[in-house]
């Protein structure tokens, strides 16, 4: 195993150790607030509350928390009632949105026909890199291994749903 891997190993361990309770909190909260946007993406619930997942932290990230973007989109995007720069990066904006349903929905509207009919964990993460909802690649601002990472990710919102 080399450097890189291993480190990327450690962190997608730590990362599905994040407290368990917490983890279910975040899926029922907005297990109900996914359920039109899969339905009408035909995709399982899962891939769309795990995408939210990975990208808000669970909940704890701060853009999440502030902003009440779940989904880490860039302004300007369909719904948002604002936007800021992110506290470390002045290059971009993102999204401001009055609640996680309308975060979901302006998803659904960029990103929704790339994803559509993508029910498979890992066929719906390479249709994101595809149309670079995140490259994968943290030299151009994505994250290095997104898609084994939300893979991994969905499967956990999956068993978290029957909690």
């Amino acid at each position: 195993m080399n450097e890189a891997s291993g480190v990327y190993n450690m962190y997608i361990s730590s990362s599905l150790r994040l407290n368990s309770y917490d983890a279910v909190s975040f899926v029922k909260a907005f297990e109900k607030e996914c359920v039109d946007v899969a339905a009408r993406l035909n995709v399982p619930i899962e891939n769309i509350l795990g995408l939210a997942a990975q990208e808000s932290q669970y909940g704890k990230g701060r853009i999440a928390r502030d902003l009440k973007n779940y989904f880490s989109m860039h302004a300007p995007a369909p719904l948002q009632i604002g936007s800021e720069h992110p506290k470390e990066n002045r290059k971009i904006k993102v999204a401001k949105f009055s609640r996680f349903r309308d975060c979901a929905e302006s998803f659904e509207r960029r990103f929704g026909h790339a994803v559509k009919g993508k029910a498979d964990p890992l066929v719906f993460a390479q249709a994101l890199v595809a149309v670079r909802f995140n490259t994968g690649r943290a030299e151009d601002g994505g994250r290095a291994n997104f898609i084994p990472y939300l893979v991994d990710i969905i499967r956990a919102v999956k068993g978290r749903l029957s909690c």
